[in-house]
């Protein structure tokens, strides 16, 4: 592939990384029609091959060994990004590599950088709404369900056009995420009956297995009171954990740092690895 094929890395799992993807869908797709690569990325993962590239970033970015591995092969690197770990990590790396341009703002979601980086109208509501949960604003009255009924269907660029462009759309998604809030206020009291006290670097918090689906909503609220919570779910081997942490509490991204992770103050996470004998079970192993 060639530079007119852009490479671009998202944000994995996230609605503020895939909103960031999807802002640069309409402009390479849609206002250009480009036909860009899309790669979705989490922590912990590797750089791809990028030779003679153009990659962005979006709402996400490696670390350090990784960026400089990517700067060595690509034509230019673009990031956009808002979380403070990408900023201390990735400081004075633009000085190093003149193919690399650093995008940093903490006062608005991924998306938004990159809606606002690529276009110069306005960001569409479903964006706003996107950025309201992310930045955990919630000044947007349609933001909790937007955000329910977008994570309740498949991430796809099209779904989420339609619900830009058709009032209609965006207003079953709003019906559909009022419906589905409902039932996920049951599943967070569920999931905090099932919280543990344990230990995190050194820190005795609340701990819960969770979905992905409640985590942000699930581990805020078990962090009242406490340094800060922490949820986790498993892929095979792979844990991925998620901090939150009051206003008042501890700075989370401090900690997920420890664990080669990254994010914000009051959120933040990052992965462990499980060992092999955890998806061996055997009768009289218990």
């Amino acid at each position: 592939m060639t530079d007119s094929s852009p490479l671009i890395i998202f944000h994995a799992n996230c609605l503020d990384g895939f909103g960031s993807a999807y802002s640069a869908w309409v402009h390479f797709q849609l206002n250009l029609n480009v036909s860009a690569e899309y790669l979705p990325a989490a922590h912990g993962d590797t750089p791809p091959a990028a030779h003679n590239r153009t990659v962005y970033l979006l709402d996400y970015a490696y670390k350090r060994e990784g960026m400089e591995q990517l700067c060595q092969q690509a034509a230019k690197v673009i990031v956009l990004d808002h979380h403070i770990t990408a900023v201390n990590e990735l400081a004075g790396m633009d000085q190093q590599f003149d193919n690399l341009e650093l995008h940093f703002d903490m006062e608005r979601s991924g998306a938004m950088i990159t809606w606002e980086y690529f276009h110069s109208t306005a960001a569409p509501k479903l964006i706003a709404c996107v950025q309201d949960r992310d930045m955990w604003w919630w000044n947007i009255p349609e933001s909790h369900d937007v955000n329910a009924g977008l994570m309740s269907q498949p991430f796809t660029f099209e779904r989420w056009h339609e619900a830009v462009q058709d009032e209609q759309a965006f207003q079953c998604l709003v019906n559909d995420g009022n419906a589905i809030n409902r039932y996920r206020t049951q599943m967070i009291e569920q999931g905090k009956r099932a919280a543990e006290m344990g230990t995190i670097a050194g820190h005795r918090v609340p701990i819960v297995n969770c979905p992905r689906a409640i985590v942000s909503e699930l581990v805020g609220e078990l962090a009242e009171g406490h340094p800060f919570a922490a949820g986790y779910s498993d892929k095979g081997l792979r844990r991925s954990w998620s901090l939150r942490s009051a206003q008042d509490g501890a700075d989370v991204a401090q900690i997920a740092q420890q664990f080669g992770g990254g994010g914000h103050k009051n959120a933040a996470g990052f992965v462990t690895w499980l060992g092999q004998d955890n998806l061996v079970i055997e009768p009289g192993s218990a």
